[in-house]
């Protein structure tokens, strides 16, 4: 390992062989808009905590009626208190530029959040005539590639984030629609589904069930509750209930969208894939949250240890002791996060004391993390019997 001392931790997705406002709820969206006079500009990223703070600031139905839109469902869903970063952008910019690491806006907002932002949407309203790819505007795969080499960028730092695309202006043809599954964007979810009935996804109502969840939580889940909404619709305009039929076959495609259940009021999301093959262990948001939240964890452990001396056995390998010690320290920390809020089964830190420390100046730590399972499919064998006893 060169350069200068640090800790790298590296994530294996390979290794589960499946075929309260807290820091990682911290949010932020980049949305179409206009600069309002001492309030928001263009560009320029800003931080608030209310829907109350977002007005003051210019984001209003009057001034910026489609940022409003997207930053009262967060509200509606995340609460007063929540912190959200905000960007507004131009209407001539795609969401490929809002996520490009050659531009200065996600990387921009990004920076000047210094790496608190965990969970980041972008949407670009639909208007006039749109070249379509895939089922949607091209924009939306576009954004997906520009996503993912951003965030993996900032990964390397520890400043990942999830980020949602929004999947506007589906033209209503299942078939059409890329199939993500088969895609290795882990870092990047598609949201095709509003309750507007407009062609744009609504990115700010998903980013608030996120926010306000625990890591390892689907917002999906029913015990949740459901949706602040009425009515529910694919960004084709059509009603959900519509294209109950394709419901399989979009969720099987990677999509995150609205859907209803018989005998509950409400909508509910589908579940949280990212654009990631489905043998990867971090096809799902609540994946990939708890892993790199568990990646921090132990990065803020190990980073106290940087350049400090390693007692060492006679034989020149690292003491017992200190072995010991650094595992419990580990343990601890991700318990104490982690575990006992529910959000991971069991933690195992080990570090093998055959290691040469004195020819590489490097300690290597394996991390196993158990995560929650999931009751994703429940299957019932019902019929009627002669005898109970």
């Amino acid at each position: 390992m060169n350069g200068l001392p640090k800790v790298k931790i590296n994530v294996n997705n390979d290794g589960l062989g499946q075929v309260a406002q807290t820091e990682d709820g911290v949010s932020a969206m980049i949305l179409t808009g206009v600069s309002v006079v001492d309030g928001a500009q263009i560009g320029k990223s800003f931080q608030v905590f209310s829907l109350d703070e977002a007005e003051a600031a210019g984001i209003t139905a009057d001034d910026n009626p489609y940022a409003y839109k997207h930053v009262k469902q967060f509200y509606e869903e995340a609460g007063n208190g929540t912190q959200l970063w905000l960007m507004l952008v131009a209407d001539t910019v795609s969401m490929e530029d809002m996520v490009s690491a050659d531009q200065d806006f996600a990387k921009k907002l990004l920076d000047d959040a210094k790496g608190a932002v965990r969970l980041i949407a972008v949407s670009r309203e639909s208007s006039g005539t749109v070249t379509l790819a895939n089922g949607v505007d091209e924009d939306v795969d576009n954004a997906v590639t520009k996503a993912q080499t951003l965030i993996k960028g900032y990964a390397s730092k520890y400043k990942e984030a999830s980020v949602i695309i929004d999947g506007k202006d589906f033209n209503g043809t299942v078939g059409d629609l890329k199939d993500y599954t088969e895609s290795d964007k882990e870092f990047v979810s598609i949201l095709l589904a509003n309750t507007d009935g407009g062609k744009n996804a609504a990115v700010g109502l998903l980013l608030g069930r996120l926010a306000k969840d625990p890591v390892m939580r689907n917002p999906g889940r029913v015990k949740s509750g459901s949706l602040p909404a009425t009515k529910g619709y694919f960004t084709n305009e059509q009603a959900i209930e519509e294209l109950e039929n394709a419901w399989d076959n979009i969720h099987d495609k990677g999509y995150i969208f609205l859907r209803s259940f018989v005998g509950r009021s409400g909508y509910f999301f589908n579940d949280a894939p990212t654009c990631t093959n489905g043998n990867d262990d971090l096809n799902n948001i609540t994946r990939v949250r708890t892993i790199y939240k568990a990646r921090r964890v132990a990065y803020d452990v190990f980073v106290n240890e940087i350049l400090d001396e390693i007692p060492l056995e006679a034989n020149g390998k690292i003491a017992p002791a200190l072995i010991k010690s650094w595992e419990g320290l580990v343990d601890n920390a991700i318990n104490l996060t982690m575990t006992q809020n529910g959000e991971i089964s069991a933690v195992r830190t080990s570090i093998d004391p055959a290691q040469d420390v004195l020819a590489t100046n490097e300690v290597k730590v394996s991390l196993d993390i158990l995560p929650v399972g999931y009751a994703k499919y429940i299957t019932v064998e019902l019929g009627f019997t002669t005898s109970l006893s």
